[in-house]
């Protein structure tokens, strides 16, 4: 079942958050995911939640997202992300 991660996306540093970007893309497509809707200026319709930058990838299951965010590879490429921005990130599984 596909998985959509939902990301609220803040970027302190965009030079330095592109190091971000070209080092987990490939991982992503590697994982079988791939980038749905990258978007700096979301609309909010209602409620108290402004993301600056919304993100959303689609993963062929949780499982496979999971096994992405736990992989050795992306490991340093988390903290290269803590160092450039902040997330707030959710998963959702179709059924």
């Amino acid at each position: 079942m596909t998985a959509y991660v939902v990301i609220d996306l803040d970027i302190a540093d965009r030079e330095g958050f592109q190091q971000y970007v070209d080092g987990v893309t490939p991982l992503i497509d590697k994982a079988g995911g791939s980038n749905v809707l990258i978007d700096d200026n979301p609309l909010v319709l209602e409620g108290d939640w402004h993301p600056t930058t919304l993100v959303i990838h689609r993963f062929p299951s949780k499982a496979a997202l999971q096994e992405f965010w736990d992989s050795p590879a992306y490991q340093p490429l988390k903290e290269l992300r803590r160092a450039y921005s902040t997330v707030k990130v959710v998963v959702g599984e179709c059924v």
